[in-house]
């Protein structure tokens, strides 16, 4: 389903919905967007990200994925 991806004001494709939380590893109830275009390395949630990875430069990415590099990858908190 198609969901309206606050990031580009827009409905998107790849916005899913889901009440998941990974930093739990659980669901809770509270829904959340995540993007399916954001690699699986990073934080995925719509919040998370600062662009629409697809509208996002190569510098942009570059400079996200060092960021996120830094961080500890999702898979970790669960």
């Amino acid at each position: 389903m198609h969901k309206k991806c606050p990031k580009i004001n827009r409905n998107c494709g790849f916005c899913g919905e889901s009440e998941w939380n990974p930093l739990a590893g659980k669901y809770d109830g509270r829904k959340r967007l995540f993007c399916g275009l954001a690699p699986a390395s990073w934080d995925v949630q719509v919040d998370s990200l600062p662009n629409c990875p697809q509208d996002m430069t190569k510098s942009q990415l570059k400079g996200w994925q060092a960021k996120k590099k830094k961080e500890k990858p999702m898979r970790y908190y669960t």
